[in-house]
């Protein structure tokens, strides 16, 4: 039994810095006890994770961003459900990596790996963090997607931005910089306007019908690691939203770069909203992105939010341990 499985993205960030041997580097650190592959395409991500699964894989490594780790848990439950779910190791190769900062992950991948090989080795337990994924039901996509975050709106067309910028470290404070003198100085720029929309929170509509940004997650801290959530989620049974009308950031701009660090309490009025719900539903939605992975389809789309399957990471500092 082939206990570590290592699906790879040639194409994330850090991966193209070794090109060819990357593949032979991850085998050396696992001394032929684990299954490393490298895809070509989307299209191959099934095929490999049948075969960890016939080989008995119950701890999947993988090496990419966080939209890479979106496709692979979409396309492991898809295919085994949401119960057959083994440990994942997010290893950080991409350009945003959210779900690994999150867990406490270090950048470096090879250090990370032989840190987990040797806990394996030596049939120790593996600390992990427990996490919940969000069930994105798109009624465009006949399957549902997987994700630890959702964001549409402002934020959306910010990030679609930030990736037509080249992306990293200097791209994301050049524009976080921007977004927040913009809402200082009360800007009328076309970014900052409500889109017209249709909500519901666990079943019940908000007053408006439209809003300026939306954020799903299920991790505790979000994009360039800020701290927004004001209630504490619990995986597998809720998630945390954040939704804002553009009359609550015209009203309260000064507050906005304060609650990027710590988290603002929802408005009586309902222009703002930051707490854990069980399932979110968007109608006339035109685009969104799960965590790195875009969803443009032009046409207004109803998605539907749902607690997902809670999951463990594997983090050395973890909330608890868990026997392989």
């Amino acid at each position: 039994m082939n206990k570590l499985g290592l699906i790879l993205n040639p194409s994330a960030k850090i991966n193209k810095k070794y090109s060819a041997n990357i593949v032979e580097r991850f085998e050396d650190v696992f001394g032929g006890s684990a299954l490393v592959t490298s895809t070509s395409g989307k299209s191959e991500i099934p095929i490999v994770l049948k075969e960890f699964q016939n080989a008995g894989v119950k701890i999947l490594l993988i090496s990419g961003g966080d939209g890479t780790i979106c496709e692979v848990l979409t396309s492991y439950i898809n295919q085994f459900g949401e119960e057959a779910l083994p440990v994942i190791v997010p290893l950080m190769g991409g350009t945003i990596n959210m779900i690994g900062a999150d867990s406490g992950l270090r950048k470096d991948q090879l250090q990370l790996s032989k840190k987990l090989y040797e806990l394996m080795s030596k049939n120790e337990p593996i600390p992990v963090t427990m996490r919940g994924l969000i069930r994105v039901s798109d009624q465009r996509l006949s399957e549902p997607n997987y994700g630890f975050s959702w964001i549409d709106s402002l934020l959306y067309r910010i990030l679609l931005d930030y990736y037509s910028q080249g992306a990293g470290v200097q791209v994301a404070s050049m524009m976080t910089l921007k977004m927040i003198l913009n809402s200082l100085s009360n800007a009328d720029d076309s970014e900052f306007k409500d889109i017209d929309s249709t909500v519901y929170i666990d079943g019940e509509k908000l007053p408006y019908d439209d809003h300026l940004l939306m954020i799903a997650s299920s991790l505790k801290k979000f994009v360039f690691g800020f701290d927004i959530f004001n209630e504490q989620c619990e995986p597998g049974k809720t998630f945390n939203i954040v939704y804002m009308r553009a009359e609550y950031l015209k009203k309260e701009r000064l507050k906005i770069p304060l609650g990027l660090y710590r988290s603002i309490k929802s408005d009586p009025s309902g222009n703002f909203i930051n707490q854990s719900v069980k399932t979110l539903l968007v109608k006339k939605n035109r685009g969104y992105i799960i965590d790195g992975e875009i969803y443009d389809h032009g046409e207004e789309t109803e998605v539907m939010l749902e607690a997902g399957p809670e999951i463990s990471i594997f983090s050395p500092g973890g909330e608890r341990e868990v026997e392989i």
